[in-house]
């Protein structure tokens, strides 16, 4: 029980030095990388980039602890920082746009939001929802993660360009406003934008370990210093006020303010909870670990709650860090931890030269992000499977280009459970014949008057109208028996039941006798508890289709006999 609530002391029990070793390796690997990732995020959100740099820090030790896997990295992430910025655009105080109010007074808003998010994201967990994820289709996660690419590219073209004013809202327009504006760009924005992105494509190609954002932006920075690219009206980050995370400012509560934030704070939970489960659930056969979804969703929200009380933005599982842990030899959950505390020391000795930052450069960054959002395989894959799949993808892309991003997720998980009861709603009804491989290994029991029905899928009140409706269509048949083969049905309810006890009913009063094959102990006991097998008797319900053939052969050629003497002699 204790081990259960904290994952992390079953990590201590058999920790050795040579783990010790191997994670810290694997947090001195991530570290350099995440922190301007994180920068990058909160830029996003149009935040300060500090407020990103607080939520890799104890945000991400907590999530570890009480999380799931031992190699899923949390922070700051590019779709849940989109989100934020959406909601922070869209939500309304008092008749004022979050995103509209001064930094100190929308900041207490943001790290209320963050720590909504995680209490319903430990909602989530404590209710044990976190395989409520595998209704999300990958369709949807693959158009929703290419959205939010043109999303960041759009919404970064702006600062690329060094455009005057604020800057649009709304992926169309900002691309429109970039298009009509280019002529008039600052050379000095898009050169370190540009010289950015051209770095860190030629770092990747050192090593994948090698911090390619950092030293991009190490390297930007003592240009722009140089340069004095300052003078020039190129923006800088700005200091960062401390090093370690201070302690949030909140608002006043009152039910207002909460039922307000209730729906995009729904939207942040729901996202971040199925980003870090999809990349839990590919974590764990690494190591052929076992993956628990609900608690990984509590250590998520723990690790979103003291975000918000450590004045850092909400943020999920990230699949690049995590990948990084595991290939830099990460062999325990604390190497995620260590990848959190060493971001202390990191920005005290890198504090003023994250100050000197050049805002372009980490639009740059953000570029390249954005670009290795974008699977193009895995699009090409969506697009060719199905028709379904391809209409989904087009949907969830345009929902999010053009919608608030909060309504775009609702949308892709409305599309994927409309797509799950769709597939549930139509149980597969197979007649069986001669030719069958079901009956091929059993040519001396098939007998030409036992009709048997294949049923595989789900019997419940959706999907019992499209069962009937194939069986109705059989009973014309001249079948004189009727063998009904469950065992690949692997639930129903008490309107499948119903459904399947007036089959039976109608068969027998036209003189059709049938037999139920059911191994399944579920099924069974609901067709006990209805009264379906007493109905049927002991003989006529069987565990396997072997049973049911033979058995079906038998009484077949009894009632053969039975007619034989019934007709009068020549």
């Amino acid at each position: 029980m204790v081990i259960s609530a904290f994952p992390f002391l079953a990590s201590l029990k058999n920790y050795s030095l040579a783990s010790f070793r191997r994670d810290l390796w694997a947090a001195v690997s991530v570290t350099p990388m995440a922190v301007p990732q994180a920068m990058a995020y909160a830029i996003i959100a149009g935040l300060h980039p500090q407020y990103g740099i607080y939520a890799c820090i104890l945000p991400v030790v907590v999530a570890a602890l009480f999380g799931s896997s031992r190699y899923l990295a949390a922070g700051p992430t590019n779709s849940v920082s989109m989100l934020l910025f959406s909601t922070l655009a869209t939500v309304s105080i008092g008749g004022i746009a979050i995103a509209d109010m001064p930094m100190d007074t929308r900041m207490g808003y943001v790290f209320l939001l963050t720590i909504y998010c995680g209490v319903i994201q430990l909602g989530f967990g404590l209710a044990r929802l976190g395989e409520l994820a595998n209704f999300i289709s990958h369709s949807v996660m693959v158009a929703f993660g290419t959205g939010a690419a043109l999303l960041i590219v759009a919404g970064q073209l702006h600062t690329i360009l060094g455009l005057e004013g604020p800057a649009p809202r709304g992926f169309f327009v900002q691309v429109f406003d970039a298009v009509r504006n280019c002529l008039s760009a600052n050379p000095w924005h898009v050169g370190l934008a540009v010289g950015t992105i051209v770095l860190v494509v030629c770092f990747q190609r050192i090593h994948r370990r090698f911090p390619a954002a950092l030293a991009s932006l190490l390297c930007v920075t003592i240009i722009s210093i140089l340069l004095n690219a300052k003078s020039h009206g190129v923006p800088l980050v700005g200091s960062i006020d401390t090093i370690i995370p201070p302690l949030a400012h909140l608002p006043s509560l009152d039910f207002g303010l909460l039922r307000d934030l209730c729906m995009p704070a729904m939207a942040l939970a729901v996202l971040a909870s199925v980003e870090s489960l999809a990349i839990g659930k590919q974590l764990a056969p690494i190591k052929g670990d076992t993956f628990h979804g609900s608690q990984e969703l509590i250590g998520q929200g723990l690790g979103n709650i003291v975000a918000g009380i450590s004045s850092g933005i909400p943020g999920a599982g990230s699949m690049t860090r995590s990948s990084l842990i595991v290939s830099a030899g990460g062999q325990t959950r604390f190497g995620t931890v260590f990848s959190g505390l060493l971001v202390i020391p990191l920005l005290a000795v890198c504090a003023q030269a994250v100050g000197q930052i050049p805002l372009p450069a980490l639009s740059g960054i953000l570029v390249c992000i954005a670009r290795s959002m974008i699977n193009v395989d895995n699009i090409r894959l969506v697009y060719t499977a199905t028709t379904t799949d391809r209409i989904v993808l087009c949907i969830t892309i345009l929902a999010t280009l053009i919608f608030d991003l909060e309504i775009a997720v609702f949308i892709g998980v409305v599309l994927s459970l409309l797509l799950f009861i769709r597939k549930t709603a139509h149980p597969r009804v197979r007649h069986l014949t001669a030719d069958d491989p079901l009956l091929a290994k059993h040519p001396e029991s098939w007998h030409k008057d036992n009709a048997i029905y294949f049923l595989e899928g789900t019997l419940f009140f959706g999907a019992i109208t499209a069962m009937e409706e194939h069986l109705r269509k059989e009973e014309q048949t001249q079948a004189r028996l009727v063998t009904i083969h469950l065992n690949r049905v692997f639930w129903i309810d008490a309107t499948g039941a119903h459904g399947l006890a007036q089959f039976i009913e109608r068969c027998i009063s036209k003189g059709k006798p049938v037999i139920l094959v059911a191994d399944t102990p579920s099924v069974r006991g609901v067709l006990q508890r209805t009264g379906i097998l007493d109905f049927l008797g002991r003989d006529f319900v069987v565990y396997e289709l072997e049973e049911a053939l033979a058995f079906g052969k038998a009484l077949l050629d009894a009632m053969d006999r039975k007619r034989a003497k019934q007709l009068p002699a020549d």
